[in-house]
């Protein structure tokens, strides 16, 4: 009795011959054809498939040129990568930042973002027509000039009353350089002002970090003004910054009891300037 393979349209004497035909010919195998590879069984061809790292499923980053072999490990990537990192662009200085919140500092206390800002010292000396004003000189400079210039005596009412808009620019040049209370950028520019290292990561411990801190609040203007990475001199005790706000002429009017003076320093310039200089 002939059996017959009819995939090969061949004949066979016996049942043992084709089955012997069918276990060694290709025709009868089961073929990966993307690794060019036969196997004798369907289940044999089945675990090639789950097992070869070839056929493992395949998670890719497009950007990274890389490959995962699982989903979370590919979004495990996509969250810790730098490369995936969010990026808020500073297109001006050509940096990037990780958060809004850094390119908003940013924004707020770069020099080169203050150039063409007109600040209210600015207004305040250029209410003076015939004054020659020079705004990169430290502001207490520019009131001995002013009042040189004007020829203003001591007491008059010309001379009271520009030393009030004075103090009052001051005032609120120190609300536009250092903020709100409750707002950790303007703490943090506060810090930086001192030299604080690192900055701390909250609002309170910003201000135990300056509590003990004993500096002249013109220098704290003038520092916000400058393009200088210096830091504003400090003191160890009141005593020595007395000193030197009398001999240099830097004094400012101590107004934080009032009403509306919620800005970041209110707490310590409270304890800092008590008396009245």
């Amino acid at each position: 009795m002939s059996s017959r393979c009819v995939l090969c349209d061949r004949s066979f004497d016996s049942d043992e011959s084709l089955q012997q035909h069918k276990r060694d010919s290709l025709a009868h195998t089961f073929e990966c054809t993307p690794c060019d590879r036969h196997y004798g069984s369907e289940t044999a061809l089945q675990q090639h498939l789950r097992d070869s790292p070839v056929h493992a499923p395949s998670f890719d980053c497009n950007d990274c040129d890389r490959s995962f072999n699982l989903e979370e490990a590919l979004q495990q990537h996509l969250r810790d990568s730098p490369a995936h990192a969010p990026s808020f662009d500073c297109e001006t200085c050509d940096r990037s930042f990780g958060s809004e919140e850094a390119l908003g500092q940013h924004l707020r206390d770069s020099r080169i973002h203050q150039q063409d800002t007109e600040t209210p010292l600015d207004v305040f000396f250029r209410s003076f027509p015939t004054f020659d004003y020079d705004p990169s000189l430290p502001p207490a400079t520019s009131y001995a000039n002013l009042r040189e210039h004007e020829g203003w005596r001591r007491g008059s009412a010309a001379s009271d009353d520009a030393w009030n808009r004075y103090q009052d620019a001051l005032e609120s040049e120190l609300h536009m350089w250092y903020g709100a209370e409750n707002d950790l950028t303007a703490w943090h520019a506060l810090c930086r002002a001192i030299g604080v290292e690192p900055l701390p990561k909250t609002c309170e411990q910003c201000e135990e970090a300056v509590r003990r801190t004993h500096v002249n609040i013109v220098d704290l203007i003038e520092w916000g003004r400058s393009d200088s990475e210096e830091k504003v001199q400090t003191f160890c005790n009141m005593a020595g910054l007395r000193v030197y706000t009398k001999k240099t002429g830097k004094i400012f009017r101590n107004t934080f009891d009032q009403e509306g003076g919620n800005i970041v320093l209110r707490h310590l310039l409270r304890k800092i300037f008590r008396e009245s200089l």
